[in-house]
């Protein structure tokens, strides 16, 4: 299969990496220290727990012209750089576009500038940090897919051979992959979490084991998170996948639960580093979700509260 990944951070990494070990024909497109690095050396994931580190080479370039054809563009980036690719993407003639990217806002950018018809949506269970050029990394598998599995869909929510093709790609590659019918619920719901656990981080300097060791910290964490999916159902949006029903628990369960994960290296490497460099597109999913809450007239204080940590930091 011939594949793009367009943008080289943690994720785009990942991707390129496994799919390029599972024999796909992959291209990445990066730019400045970034491409010199992929040219040179090819793309380096090293597993932390086995200390396994696997190198690869792929063809990389820098821009995407019109006439250059994959049969997907898998776009993986932070929400606040996607915008200034777009007119990008819509010359070129690819069929099949995957963004792979953070957002509560809806899709209506995206379908002005691709189609409807090329339009499809994906979200990774991968995470990590890279470190001279090299990306410490994890994909989302066994209990950890409890809380998220990669996961893709299309535009109009039917299950189409292209996305079935995607997803065999994906768990060929070793990256457990399933299929959501609702994308755009499955999005916010996301957003509902993460904006609430990244605010409470911002709060620690995103120290997660510090964090974790306040209880009443992780207990306004945990409300703010249902707070939001209260958001999402005054909405008519039932928070997906339906496997996150174990955050109906009640709130002191859940508190004890999020104490003990927090002070695990795991949530360092899935929350914790991502704060750390992801703080501009947090801003900015803070923004479409307060839409949102806007949009349900529901009362939020604890989501306020937490907003206050991402909007005090440092170089804010």
């Amino acid at each position: 299969m011939n594949i793009l990944i367009y943008g080289t951070g943690v994720i785009g990494s990942i991707f390129a990496g496994k799919l390029a070990f599972s024999k796909n024909n992959v291209t990445v497109l990066a730019r400045g220290k970034r491409f010199k690095e992929i040219k040179k050396n090819g793309i380096i994931l090293t597993n932390p727990k086995t200390r396994k580190r696997e190198c690869v080479s792929v063809h990389v370039i820098d821009t995407l012209l019109p006439n250059m054809e994959y049969d997907y563009i898998i776009v993986a980036m932070q929400r606040n750089q996607v915008d200034e690719i777009l007119p990008v993407l819509a010359k070129n003639r690819s069929k099949n576009i995957v963004f792979v990217v953070n957002t509560a806002g809806g899709y209506d950018k995206w379908v002005d500038a691709v189609g409807k018809d090329r339009l499809m949506i994906g979200f990774p269970s991968a995470g990590g940090e890279r470190n001279n050029g090299e990306v410490n990394y994890f994909v989302g598998k066994g209990l950890q897919r409890f809380f998220q599995t990669t996961t893709f869909g299309e535009y109009n929510g039917m299950k189409t051979e292209r996305v079935k093709t995607l997803i065999e790609i994906f768990n060929h590659a070793k990256i457990p992959s399933v299929f959501c019918s609702d994308m755009d619920a499955w999005q916010k719901t996301h957003v509902a979490l993460v904006t609430s656990i990244g605010n409470a981080l911002y709060g620690y300097e995103c120290n997660n084991f510090e964090l974790g060791r306040s209880y009443e910290d992780v207990k306004d964490m945990v409300n703010g998170v249902k707070e939001g999916f209260q958001v999402l159902r005054k909405n008519g949006i039932d928070p997906t996948p339906k496997k996150l029903g174990w955050l109906n628990l009640p709130t002191p369960m859940l508190t004890v639960i999020f104490c003990l994960f927090m002070r695990t290296t795991l949530a360092e490497t899935v929350m914790a580093k991502h704060c750390v460099t992801a703080r501009p597109e947090m801003i900015l999913l803070q923004h479409e979700f307060d839409k949102l809450i806007l949009k349900s007239g529901e009362r939020t204080p604890t989501i306020e509260k937490l907003k206050r940590n991402l909007h005090a930091t440092k170089g804010a």
